[in-house]
Order: C-alpha cells, then sequence, then structure tokens
C-alpha cells in the first residue's frame, strides 16, 4: 500500500496526488511528556499519528502530515523529559502548517490532537484560521468533552474498576499503545496511578504545581490489565467518532 504521509513521499508524489483529488490534509498534534512509568513519552505524538492514517484511510481523498509534537504540556513538567511548546509557539506552528498547504492546493484541512492541553489554544487559532482563509473548509477531530462518554463507556463496558481509564498514561492509553506501538510499552513497570474524580480544583492544582502533586507516578488510572485487544475495541471506538464528526464539518 503506497503511504499517505507527506514526509515520507517525494514532491513529485505529492503534486500527482493532489492532481488526482487528495486535497484534503489531515495535521493531528500530540505530545513528548512523561506518561508514567511504563509508556514513553512520545506517546501521544505516537497515537496521533495513528489516529491520523486511520481517519485518511477512512476519508479516502486525505494524506497525512506530520504530527506536531511536543505540545503544550506544562502540568508534566515537574517530571523529566517532558517538553512544553508556550501556546504563542504552537499556535504558530498551526499557522505556518496551514498556509504551506494552502499554497501547495489543499483545500481542506483538519487538525485534531490526543493530547487535551493542546485543545483550548488549537480550538482559538481554528476559528482564526477559518476568517482568514475563508475559502478553505476546516475541521477538528473530536475534543476531550467528545471522546470523554465514549471512554467512559468502553471502561463500563469492559467491566473495568471505575477510574481505570482515568484519562492518562491508563488502561484506554496503555491498550492503544500495545495494539499501535508495543515496542514503546513496558507492562513490568505498569502502576495503579490516581484513581479519584477529576474535580476542577484538582486540574487547577495539576496546572499549577505539577502531575505529580495528585500523582506521584504521573499515572491517571488503572493501566495494569492493559491488554492489545481491548486496545482495538478502544480505537474503533473513537475513530467511529472521529469520522463522524470530521465528515459533518467537511459536507
Amino acid at each position: 500500500m503506497r503511504t499517505l504521509l507527506l514526509e515520507e513521499m517525494a514532491w513529485p508524489e505529492i503534486k500527482a496526488a493532489l492532481e488526482n483529488g487528495m486535497r484534503t490534509v489531515i495535521v493531528f498534534a500530540g505530545a513528548v511528556e512523561q506518561h508514567g512509568p511504563h509508556l514513553a513519552e512520545i506517546t501521544d505524538a505516537a497515537r496521533a499519528r495513528a489516529e491520523a492514517i486511520d481517519l485518511a484511510e477512512r476519508l479516502g481523498d486525505a494524506l497525512v502530515a506530520p504530527v506536531i509534537r511536543p505540545g503544550i504540556s506544562e502540568p508534566h513538567m515537574s517530571m523529566p523529559g517532558t517538553i512544553s511548546l508556550r501556546p504563542e509557539v504552537f499556535k504558530g506552528l498551526m499557522e505556518d502548517y496551514t498556509a504551506a498547504y494552502v499554497k501547495h492546493g489543499f483545500k481542506s484541512i483538519v487538525f485534531g490532537s490526543t493530547h487535551g492541553g493542546n485543545m483550548p489554544t488549537m480550538l482559538e487559532t481554528l476559528a482564526e484560521l477559518k476568517v482568514k482563509y475563508p475559502d478553505v473548509k476546516f475541521a477538528m477531530g473530536y475534543t476531550m468533552g467528545e471522546v470523554g462518554p465514549v471512554i467512559m463507556k468502553c471502561e463500563q463496558e469492559e467491566g473495568l474498576p471505575k477510574g481505570a481509564c482515568g484519562s492518562h498514561a491508563c488502561d484506554f492509553e496503555t491498550s492503544l499503545m500495545l495494539l499501535k506501538n508495543p515496542e514503546l510499552v513496558h507492562m513490568e513497570n505498569a502502576r495503579v496511578g490516581w484513581m479519584g474524580q477529576l474535580t476542577p480544583q484538582l486540574m487547577e492544582q495539576m496546572n499549577r504545581e505539577g502531575i505529580d502533586t495528585v500523582s506521584p507516578t504521573g499515572v491517571l488510572g488503572d493501566p495494569t490489565m492493559a491488554n492489545a485487544t481491548r486496545g482495538k475495541r478502544y480505537f474503533e471506538a473513537m475513530q467511529e467518532l472521529q469520522e463522524k464528526l470530521v465528515r459533518a464539518q467537511l459536507s
């Protein structure tokens, strides 16, 4: 199968793809940040790549841009290796990606993020881009508010303890990584993290003082029971939602 990844194509291949109707580009963002003692720091970026490729295959007329990463990850800076972009830098990357792809002839741009910390800046910038480029169709993948209920439903259907899919390095994320990038998972190091409810007060505390003040391991949830089979069910449920949301915006 030919690649859908722009960064793995030569420019004549991209030119030919555009001429053959591949006029949609998918720009997903991830992060480079701590993901507990068992997942690599590139987890969000790896997930973004997998989700973007799958979405491109579902749409049929789309190519995949290089994943934007690092992301906006300030709550995780208390743990080594995390890189956090300033919001204005992240915004500038979105603007420059858009300017390049519009210049090259893409007519639709789909943004998305696997990292919640990117979402506020991404949504704000996307609104500005829609005004600046009125002849371009823009779409956004799932927001955390939209994908959250899907994750909670999966947690219930899988019969997991409440809080196992706690949103960071949890059963959900670890199972997805076991499905797509098992070489980046070290299950022997998996530990149960914070299993309580993430209240606005706790979110504010993490943003102000670091995630380790809530979870010393950096894990929100329980990854110890994760497996690739469950990851496949998670991935399908999430991507069905993502495809539905994007198609509605591009129609």
